[in-house]
């Protein structure tokens, strides 16, 4: 009897203990989580600083020590029309991010998508010449970079000009309309420089666990360096899935950036759990064909439109943990991990490449609730290898 008690009351000590260390991890922010390993960023809603998000903003506060903004420094913002100029909205993001201390990123300078047309097309649908191509970049990084001078610590200066074989991209935008891709990113960071030497200057790209898309940011970064062109980092797009990229792919990409001595971040990661993912599976037009929208097709597109099952849930949280100690394993060479939407509510990816899905990618829930992925990746420092 005396044995059994002695026991029970081993057992419920270290119950006890175990329930408090598990208490203790819950209180532990992801900035503190690693703070001895890299900054943890998110990409802030322009909505929650609008409206003054209350409860979002708290839990910006509490768990992240940097921002990027969604959409309000990119061109179709800042430079809607030729004759139209608007910092208000980006001014107020930076404002933010200064009245809370967080580290505020520009994102992005030279992008091929939310770019208006005006800029290398005329007013009648021809293209305008490389001269003024090349103009029209270099006035809105100089005014750009200028008026945010002192207010972002760093750009993404240049986004998504490499094809899945590496070479440049040739179906939108700059890369569409400007026959000379070297020249342009070469201008477009030496820019940058020129009207803020104090920022740092990051390339950032997606899908880079394809070896093949690595080699044209590699040509990226060696041009730059050998032209005599600052580039500080490269940020490495994670919106991946449950089934890739692979871990050994993360590790070879995170390995070869950051041999070219540069700094080397994860910049928009979320874990897509849906059926045909933007990144690395099926994209397109095809995809909002108003087919998909019927019922038969949306039991499959859409399986969780009302919740994730619990067995689903535990998958996406342990994807995630298998992501972050892999990243974490590689934590000397990473200098900032940002997840792409506070909480699964506000997520782009309820709504592409299929509309009107529902999709859980991120550690909050649509509440501000922490999820079970939350709980795994925080404890990943603390646990061993």
């Amino acid at each position: 009897m005396k044995k059994k008690i002695a026991l029970f009351l081993t057992g419920a000590l270290f119950c006890g203990a175990e329930c408090l260390a598990q208490k203790a991890l819950k209180d532990i922010p992801l900035k503190d989580a690693f703070a001895k390993d890299f900054n943890v960023g998110v990409a802030v809603a322009q909505s929650i600083i609008s409206r003054n998000e209350t409860e979002s903003i708290k839990l910006i506060c509490e768990q992240f020590n940097a921002v990027s903004p969604e959409s309000v420094l990119k061109p179709e913002y800042i430079h809607p029309t030729p004759d139209r100029w608007n910092f208000q909205p980006g001014d107020a993001y930076c404002k933010f991010a200064a009245d809370h201390g967080l580290k505020a990123l520009g994102h992005t300078l030279m992008w091929h998508n939310q770019t208006p047309d005006f800029f290398w097309l005329n007013a009648d649908g021809s293209v305008k010449s490389q001269e003024q191509i090349k103009a029209n970049l270099v006035e809105y990084i100089e005014k750009t970079v200028t008026h945010f001078a002192g207010k972002v610590y760093a750009w993404d200066v240049v986004n998504e000009v490499v094809s899945e074989e590496g070479g440049y991209r040739n179906d939108k935008g700059w890369e569409k309309y400007y026959k000379d891709l070297d020249e342009l990113v070469c201008l477009a960071f030496s820019t940058a420089q020129r009207c803020d030497p104090n920022a740092e200057l990051y390339y950032n790209e997606y899908n880079m666990w394809r070896q093949s898309k690595v080699d044209g940011v590699v040509h990226i970064v060696k041009m730059l360096k050998e032209k005599g062109i600052r580039i500080d980092g490269v940020g490495i797009q994670a919106h991946w899935g449950l089934n890739y990229p692979s871990v050994k792919d993360i590790e070879t990409t995170i390995d070869r950036l950051y041999d070219l001595g540069v700094k080397v971040m994860i910049t928009e990661l979320d874990i897509d759990m849906l059926p045909f993912s933007k990144e690395g599976q099926m994209t397109g037009k095809a995809m909002y064909d108003p087919a998909l929208q019927r019922e038969e097709f949306m039991r499959y597109l859409n399986p969780y439109a009302q919740g994730v099952p619990e067995e689903v849930e535990q998958q996406i949280a342990d994807r995630y943990e298998e992501i972050m100690r892999t990243i974490y394993n590689k934590r000397d060479k990473i200098s900032r991990v940002t997840f792409w939407g506070l909480h699964d509510g506000v997520s782009w990816k309820n709504d592409y490449p299929i509309p009107n899905r529902t999709n859980y990618p991120l550690l909050f829930d649509r509440k501000l609730q922490k999820k079970k992925a939350y709980y795994q990746v925080v404890n990943i420092p603390s646990k061993k290898k």
